[in-house]
């Protein structure tokens, strides 16, 4: 559990999901794509694994089911096979050739920005990284990375070259019934990367409200707002029907200030009890804006980002 972005799998018979995200952004911003392998697990022990593709230009989804025989992931390091696609922490080669759709190409990752961790705050989730029995376990792996290389979706090219990524993950029995997440790395000023997640989180038997966020400007002005911090989240509004959301966080580094709004979006299959029927919608459009301050209210950095990723399930 000290290196969440590894494999996790402990020989789970049922009820179990586990997937990483990968982010891709062209250098002109005219293609996003998502790029999300994994597996999982229903209730019925009925197993398989997948890559699931989105496409935000045309709002496309492709979910690729495999048998669970053609996953395989280590242990000591961060490299996933499905079928004969690879993804590691260097890059992915994609190799899908299937009834729905074709995605082939070659990905190179550099300059890449990892997320700081320790012994003690191993994820984004920090100490609740070790609380056993959570529906959902997420991980930062890299805050973003150089691409260069080109995808093939059903033969229209994809240029990546001098593009930038993002990677997570996700692992547990299910996604949360009621969160919003965020995350964005393409501002108008510089470099600079802001992610933020809200959700009603069951444990015992019982249900909390929790959250997480972490900015940084690469240029040593660096902020994280967790509940497990006893971080503040003030002013918090969100509106599913719009595609918005809002709100002020106040902690240790200062206060924040963020407002978001989707834009597009395509459906994305997410778990439920490892079984992955549930549909959500995910933007890679969105628009964020951010504003950090000091406790005397100077400010740090302002701008916006376009490009975002972005989810709003209530």
């Amino acid at each position: 559990m000290r290196h969440p972005a590894y494999l996790q799998y402990q020989d789970h018979t049922k009820r179990y999901f586990e997937g990483w995200y990968f982010k891709c952004i062209s250098q002109d911003r005219h293609h996003a794509i998502a790029l999300i392998p994994g597996m999982a697990i229903d209730p019925d022990g009925q197993r398989h694994a997948f890559i699931q593709v989105i496409n935000a230009e045309s709002g496309q989804t492709w979910y690729f089911d495999y048998p669970f025989e053609s996953f395989l992931a280590a242990r000591d390091k961060l490299v996933i096979q499905v079928d004969t696609s690879l993804f590691q922490r260097e890059g992915l080669a994609l190799d899908i050739h299937h009834p729905t759709g074709s995605v082939t190409g070659q990905l190179r990752f550099s300059q890449i920005r990892e997320f700081p961790v320790s012994w003690h705050t191993p994820s984004i989730m920090g100490p609740f990284q070790f609380v056993p029995g959570m529906e959902c376990y997420h991980a930062v792996i890299h805050l973003s990375h150089r691409i260069d290389g080109q995808i093939h979706i059903n033969g229209e090219v994809f240029d990546f070259d001098g593009g930038a990524g993002y990677l997570e993950k996700d692992y547990g029995r299910s996604f949360p019934q009621s969160y919003v997440w965020l995350q964005a790395s393409h501002f108008g000023h510089g470099d600079a990367s802001f992610i933020f997640s809200r959700a009603r989180i069951p444990w015992l038997g019982r249900e909390f409200p929790g959250f997480f966020a972490y900015f940084t400007d690469f240029q040593g002005n660096t902020a994280r707002f967790a509940t497990y911090n006893c971080s503040k989240l003030s002013d918090w509004q969100v509106d599913p029907d719009s595609g918005t959301c809002s709100g002020i966080l106040k902690g240790p580094a200062g206060q924040l200030k963020f407002s978001a709004q989707m834009v597009g979006g395509g459906t994305l299959r997410a778990p439920v009890d490892g079984s992955m029927h549930r549909e959500i919608i995910e933007s890679i459009r969105a628009t964020v804006l951010v504003e950090l301050t000091d406790h005397s209210g100077k400010r740090i950095y302002a701008d916006r980002s376009t490009e975002a990723g972005m989810e709003i399930c209530l």
